[in-house]
């Protein structure tokens, strides 16, 4: 059974707190203590998998309990429950907690937040990975974006829409910045699938102050990892989120779910990055042994670490409170199967976009003819009612595989 802390320093919000979620009692074990001394005190006797704190409180406020959380016990998922909006002590916290909630928080949104929470270890079995991911504040980035995204905020005519684009690149800043604007760190009342929206809603004061003084973003070391090819992973990840985005378009849906599309293909194996940055050694190990055998990546990974990119990212997503559809679709990937969370047909329908995207990318853009490339699960195309339509995606993704070769960005 999920066990949550809470933690604030009015009895009264915890009293609320526990009449509000009395109905979940069945599905977690709830605990609700006065105060951050109080809380570590309890921490370091029982075992918890969520701790959810108010910010301002006497003697150890939110920041330095959440900092002592990361650091002791890394395995917890960390959430803010808060009716304050300053921008210093949101500044401070924004590495630290994994999602952020404003007081008053209805109970459904507060209830979401918390299963959604607790559902994604089953991406992860291992306690080990469980506590390395957990604590991962940021993913890296390239460095040639990471310069220049610091050169357009450094000008004095830093424009929005460039460093929007900028964003948009890189799979790790695109993330984070979801992260961060789909939360109540910013008040924002709707749901933000683009990160140039993101930084047009955010303005540009605030995303010089995260990633200038805040350090948000942090730059990939390519050396650090011999036989890998960063750049090669960024673009199939941009090409993979362009086509999920023009499978989707095609279907005839939403912008909302066109959006979706094209994070959840960009993001589909943004495990790698997850990966890779906790299990260093072991996943040059897997990249190794994927080149001179080849197979294909996720089955390498299952063998030396137990589990695979896919299911890596899907669990970080998940906890920094990217949608249910797009955290499915990455977890899903290499291996579509429908299921209670992936949101009707228009769930099912991101899920077999991101599919069949990765699939044609590899099939469209043959990097190494030798190694082992995904394969379409017909099976699930089928019972989707998709495979007819997949011929007409494979013509239009060429159609954009050509254009972006002719302009080199492929």
């Amino acid at each position: 059974m999920t066990r949550i802390l809470f933690v604030d320093d009015e009895s009264k919000i915890l009293d609320g707190l526990r009449r509000m979620l009395r109905g979940m009692r069945q599905q977690w074990e709830m605990v609700f203590v006065e105060g951050g001394a109080l809380a570590l005190d309890l921490l370091a006797r029982e075992h918890f998998d969520i701790v959810v704190t108010d910010m301002r409180m006497p003697g150890m406020d939110g920041v330095a309990l959440l900092s002592q959380v990361r650091q002791l016990y890394p395995h917890m998922a960390r959430i803010i429950l808060s009716g304050h909006s300053d921008q210093e002590v949101v500044m401070k916290s924004v590495r630290l907690a994994h999602q952020y909630l404003a007081k008053p928080c209805d109970h459904e949104k507060l209830q979401k937040v918390l299963q959604q929470a607790a559902s994604m270890r089953q991406f992860l079995v291992q306690d080990n990975l469980i506590s390395l991911v957990t604590q991962i504040e940021a993913l890296p980035s390239m460095p040639a974006t990471h310069t220049r995204l610091l050169e357009a905020l450094d000008a004095e005519d830093g424009s929005l829409e460039k460093i929007g684009q900028l964003i948009s690149q890189d799979m790790g800043m695109t993330a984070l910045m979801l992260k961060l604007v789909n939360s109540a760190f910013f008040g924002l009342q709707r749901h933000i699938a683009s990160p140039q929206q993101a930084v047009a809603l955010l303005g540009l004061e605030i995303i010089r102050g995260l990633v200038l003084s805040q350090g948000l973003f942090n730059a990939l070391e390519p050396q650090q990892f011999p036989g890998m090819s960063f750049q090669e992973l960024w673009r199939h990840s941009l090409a993979v989120g362009a086509y999920a985005k023009t499978i989707v378009q095609l279907e005839g849906e939403d912008q909302t779910l066109v959006d979706n599309a094209f994070i959840a293909g960009m993001l589909h194996d943004v495990g790698k990055l997850v990966l890779a940055t906790v299990a260093r050694k072991e996943y040059i190990q897997v990249i190794q042994a994927v080149r001179q055998q080849d197979r294909l990546v996720a089955a390498v990974e299952l063998e030396v670490l137990g589990t695979s990119h896919a299911r890596a990212g899907a669990y970080l997503m998940g906890l920094w409170g990217l949608s249910e559809e797009i955290v499915v679709a990455v977890a899903l990937h290499n291996k579509p199967v429908f299921t209670s969370s992936s949101g009707g047909r228009k769930g099912r329908l991101l899920l077999a976009a991101v599919h069949a995207a990765n699939v044609l990318e590899h099939e469209l853009c043959v990097i190494h003819p030798g190694y082992a490339r995904p394969k379409l699960d017909r099976g699930f195309m089928a019972e989707a009612n998709l495979i007819d339509n997949v011929p007409h995606w494979r013509q239009a993704c060429q159609q954009i595989s050509t254009w972006e070769g002719a302009n080199g960005t492929v």
